[in-house]
This record gives structure tokens, C-alpha cells and sequence, in this order.
């Protein structure tokens, strides 16, 4: 069931394909902040997925972060994701990721609820 308070976390370690300078977010080699977002992002539809519908997922809407620390190709990050607020079928998430006891990032993200059906429905031209 789907409720507030909802905690699920992840841990990745940081590749290659991720640095700034291959994205084009920037041109050092360090863990990029699209990379971070897309990481904090997946931690937070991890987190309630197998709580919703059958036929349902989620899609990210806002993402409102600080990236606060590099972090270098092979570091092992981890990032925690809870559930802080349910308006309907909007979800308010505060993220946060971590190498060691150092804070990489925080944040918040918004996701909402959708029926996958319907919502492609829409895009279909």
C-alpha cells in the first residue's frame, strides 16, 4: 500500500558513460549532475512501483536538487529515496545521495501517478 513515510534506497558505482565530460554536461571527468538526477529519479520510482496498480507507473515532473560533491569513475554511491507527501496522484519525494558519510546530493522530486495505457494514449498522433 501506498503511504507516506515510504523509505527505499540503492547503491550504484559511479561508470565511465557517466562523467560530465562524456555526457557534455561539462569537461571533467566526475560523476555528472544529469547522471545524479537520473539516479535519484530511478531510486524514487523504485521506491513506490510495486505499490501502485496494476497498469500503473509513475513519471518524474520536477526535480529540485543541490549537487554538492564530485565523485570520481568506481566510487560507490548510495541513494535514499522517501516518500514525504501523497496529493491524489501527485508524490512529493525528498532524495538524497551519499558516498561514504559525505553528502553528494539532495533534494526534491515530484512524480505522478499515471495508467500507462491512457498516458501513451495521449501521445499517440
Amino acid at each position: 500500500m501506498l503511504k507516506e513515510g515510504l523509505v527505499f534506497s540503492q547503491e550504484k558505482i559511479v561508470q565511465e558513460n557517466e562523467t560530465a565530460a562524456v555526457l557534455g554536461s561539462g569537461g571533467v571527468d566526475v560523476f555528472s549532475t544529469p547522471m545524479l538526477i537520473a539516479f535519484m529519479e530511478n531510486t524514487a520510482y523504485k521506491l513506490v512501483q510495486e505499490h501502485l496498480e496494476k497498469g500503473d507507473s509513475t513519471v518524474g515532473t520536477v526535480v529540485n536538487i543541490e549537487h554538492l560533491k564530485a565523485n570520481l569513475v568506481g566510487d560507490k554511491l548510495k541513494c535514499q529515496a522517501t516518500l514525504k507527501k501523497i496529493e491524489g496522484k501527485k508524490l512529493e519525494f525528498e532524495v538524497l545521495v551519499s558516498f561514504g558519510e559525505e553528502t553528494v546530493g539532495k533534494g526534491n522530486h515530484t512524480r505522478y501517478i499515471v495508467n500507462l495505457e491512457k498516458f501513451l494514449g495521449k501521445l499517440k498522433r
